[in-house]
């Protein structure tokens, strides 16, 4: 009886009261900082994930390559990819000397100019299917200004190794015409007394001009 009349008093004391508060805050702020250590664990997983996926964005979007037309001009130069703005093509028939072909591709102060000559042909809007003569065609690749000071950007002759100029489809009806293209081109700079200083070697690969419409000048 002494001991559980002991026990009960000092269940009800001042010090058992206390100690009971204790217990609970104790248990309270455990509580609390296990959620906070599991909300920051969680947290710091999504901040991690939302990271990863972003990155994985940005490598996907550098991976995506530019579109390629299905109509107008294209090419590679020095590897990076270059679509005209404006395609302007025409056929000019000379009796002399036969007819000429001129296709120009302009995209901001770039230019790409092709040009492909029949020689002894006769009048109309056709032009020959096929590779052309490399002795008849010219490839320009030019950066506007074109007579900068102290720069030459001089065309390209077919005869050049490396030069490819392909009619690939040409419909006389619509007068639409199509065709490949390759050629290196190069800029030469000169000093003040007319020494060579530098010499930009470009190079045109994996060009065509598709449905491109011309205008023939009889």
């Amino acid at each position: 009886m002494l001991f559980e009349r002991t026990f009960f008093l000092c269940a009800f004391s001042p010090l058992a009261t206390i100690y009971q508060k204790v217990i609970v805050i104790a248990s309270y702020w455990f509580e609390k900082h296990s959620v906070m250590k599991i909300l920051n664990h969680v947290l710091g997983a999504t901040l991690l994930f939302a990271v990863v996926l972003l990155q994985n964005c940005k490598k996907e979007t550098a991976k995506t390559p530019a579109a390629i037309p299905t109509k107008g001009m294209y090419a590679l130069i020095n590897d990076t990819a270059w679509t005209a703005e404006t395609v302007v093509a025409t056929l000019e028939y000379d009796g002399a000397s036969g007819k000429v072909f001129n296709c120009r591709g302009t995209m901001g102060n770039k230019i790409i100019q092709l040009t492909a000559i029949q020689n002894n042909a006769p009048a109309g809007t056709n032009f020959p299917v096929g590779p052309v003569n490399a002795n008849s065609d010219s490839f320009g690749y030019y950066i506007l200004p074109v007579h900068r000071a102290l720069t030459e950007q001089n065309p390209t002759a077919g005869t050049v190794a490396g030069t490819s100029l392909v009619i690939t489809s040409i419909d006389t009806v619509n007068r639409l015409i199509s065709g490949t293209f390759t050629f290196p081109q190069a800029d030469t700079a000169y000093d003040a007394v007319g020494n060579v200083t530098v010499v930009q070697n470009n190079m045109i690969t994996n060009g065509f001009f598709k449905q491109v419409h011309y205008v023939y000048t009889p």
